[in-house]
């Protein structure tokens, strides 16, 4: 067997180079990711491909900006709509941001 990750020939179960488990299923390409894919748990996204996660991680911080656009965009004329509106759009983006990190750090 061959480590698909530092390309070490001959090996049984666990490459003595780079200590990689050779026995576990390498997660396989989607044919698409969406946003809906970002509110997985850990484990969920343990499954994804890398690239599938790059993908995600785009998608994530693309919704993430526009949140944080719209929040610049306020203007003061009405202090208590501008303030449920600024609060609805802080619900927004702090789970936008918390995705963005879970999606990063896997």
């Amino acid at each position: 067997m061959i480590c698909s990750y530092c390309g070490t020939e001959g090996l049984e179960n666990i490459c003595p180079f780079c200590g990689a488990d050779l026995n576990i299923k390498r997660p396989k390409l989607k044919e698409f990711v969406v946003l809906e894919d970002g509110e997985k748990s850990f484990n969920g996204l343990s499954c994804f491909h890398t690239y599938d996660l790059l993908v995600l991680l785009r998608l994530v911080r693309k919704e993430r900006t526009k949140a944080y656009d719209l929040m610049l965009r306020l203007d003061d004329k009405s202090p208590q709509i501008i303030q449920i509106t600024r609060d609805y759009l802080k619900d927004l983006y702090e789970p936008y941001t918390k995705r963005m990190k879970l999606t990063w750090l896997y």
